[in-house]
């Protein structure tokens, strides 16, 4: 079976601040007064990255030149978001830091798409299946989340089945926008899982 070309990996880490998630919780509140939510900053992006790729693929005339230019800000870009939500989602325990410190791995392989800027657009359509069944993962997720968490209160851990979820989702929505962003052309899968590539760790011991 042939990996998907967008890959995301996390660390597990050994331990949990508990500062570090009263402070998720003042940012939930935070929010909360302002009428948003993770999951409303989510849904502006699918929404926004097919309008900017389209924009963009029209401004430049091709794909390839989209994705030579734009392909490697559009992936930091996610990157940043990626690590932003798994410290949300309590698969990363401190905010989006230096690349030196990085616990949480987002690459795209080149595969050479060819969106034009109707196809793009067309995606926030194309793309509702993926997203539905993420919304509906997501829910089950807030459970999940709230276990993990009374986790980190008690005993400063998250556990092994709790996290591979946690990072699933995170996968799961990391794909979805790439595909938005039309930096790949292949459908998402319907999948959790990561068959490739290794972590930076095991690929410098192999």
């Amino acid at each position: 079976m042939t990996p998907y070309p967008v890959h995301f990996n996390a660390a597990r880490p050994e331990h949990y601040s508990r500062v570090q998630l009263l402070l998720r919780l003042v940012v939930f509140v935070a929010l909360g007064t302002l009428s948003v939510s993770f999951g409303t900053i989510f849904a502006l992006v699918y929404i926004a990255l097919p309008l900017y790729a389209a924009v963009r693929l029209a401004s430049f005339g091709s794909a390839h030149a989209y994705v030579r230019e734009d392909g490697p800000r559009v992936t930091k870009g996610l990157h940043w978001l990626a690590s932003l939500f798994a410290w949300v989602g309590l698969v990363a325990d401190r905010l989006p830091a230096r690349e030196a410190h990085e616990t949480v791995w987002l690459s795209v392989d080149e595969t050479m798409p060819q969106p034009t800027p109707g196809t793009a657009i067309v995606r926030i359509l194309t793309s509702l299946p993926s997203a539905l069944v993420l919304m509906l993962l997501g829910w089950l997720g807030m459970f999940v989340w709230l276990w993990a968490a009374l986790s980190v209160l008690v005993a400063e851990r998250v556990g092994p089945r709790a996290f591979h979820y946690l990072v699933g989702l995170q996968r799961w929505s990391v794909r979805l926008l790439a595909y938005q962003a039309c930096l790949v052309d292949i459908y998402p899968p319907f999948s959790f899982s990561e068959a490739s590539p290794m972590l930076p760790e095991a690929r410098a011991m192999a």
